[in-house]
């Protein structure tokens, strides 16, 4: 379901995360360590120095060798994924924005983290609950990729959705083309709970200037066309999410490597 390159990028960015940590026990990500939590994670084999009040004696009995339970911590990150599913998305743009939040969802829990995936257009979709486990993460898209597309988008419902279900801390990722986003700006209170990252997709399409006679006969990649104008909304929604999220955003051509596109987003950024 991963393109070989991003399978790659991957595997490179996940040796390179736990070097730092095992060497700074800092990074971009939360720390995820062993212990006891609120939420069980996974049943693995026991290790010296392991707690042997957490040993699970079901599995040990069965295999007959020790294993014992892990738990979330505080300390793993909680990460948000919005994925826009509305029709603008399209082609290579829903190709791209598929990968790049299937890259995303797999990178986090190989370090550890939970994924909540909300997928949204006019109406998101309620979130089955937190996504721990490789398994989960590739069950959970298969799903997303038989869901039809939307025809408009609505960032305050997904973002209403998840506020309510994770009203707390967490780093989110919203992967959209943000059309209309600069009046949803205009509109809402956004709550500053998240770390939020803006992954914007596009192709050549969206910040063309259409003659008025040639928009009579085909529609640009842009949800909600005025014919009565020249303009889309393109200037207008990237004025607005470049500075909502601040350096925290990224433009993405669907129609280059993803790869090298992606890579400032695992730079710079610190949460100790």
């Amino acid at each position: 379901m991963l393109s070989p390159e991003l399978k790659r990028l991957l595997q490179v960015l996940q040796w390179e995360t736990k070097k730092k940590f095992s060497s700074t026990r800092q990074g971009f990500l939360a720390i995820s360590e062993r212990g006891r939590g609120f939420d069980f994670k996974e049943v693995r084999n026991y290790q010296y120095g392991d707690d042997t009040r957490y040993i699970d004696w079901n599995v040990t009995s069965r295999t007959g060798e020790l294993y014992t339970k892990q738990f979330y911590e505080e300390r793993d990150a909680s990460i948000i994924i919005f994925y826009d599913r509305s029709r603008s998305l399209s082609g290579s743009k829903q190709t791209a924005s598929l990968q790049i939040a299937l890259f995303l969802s797999l990178f986090h829990v190989k370090m550890g983290n939970r994924i909540l995936l909300v997928s949204f257009s006019e109406d998101p979709n309620t979130p089955s609950g937190w996504l721990k486990t490789e398994n989960d993460i590739l069950s959970a898209f298969n799903t997303l990729i038989k869901q039809k597309e939307g025809n408009g988008t609505d960032y305050s419902k997904a973002s209403q959705i998840a506020f309510k279900l994770y009203p707390k801390f967490a780093i989110s990722y919203w992967i959209s083309d943000f059309v209309n986003f600069s009046t949803y700006i205009e509109k809402t209170k956004i709550p500053k709970v998240w770390d939020s990252t803006g992954i914007w997709i596009e192709d050549e399409l969206d910040n063309l200037k259409f003659p008025f006679w040639l928009r009579m006969f085909r529609e640009i990649s842009e949800e909600k066309v005025n014919f009565q104008s020249r303009e889309n909304t393109y200037s207008k929604d990237l004025k607005a999410a470049k500075s909502f999220f601040g350096i925290n955003f990224v433009q993405i051509n669907s129609n280059t490597k993803l790869s090298n596109q992606i890579r400032p987003l695992f730079k710079t950024k610190r949460h100790d």
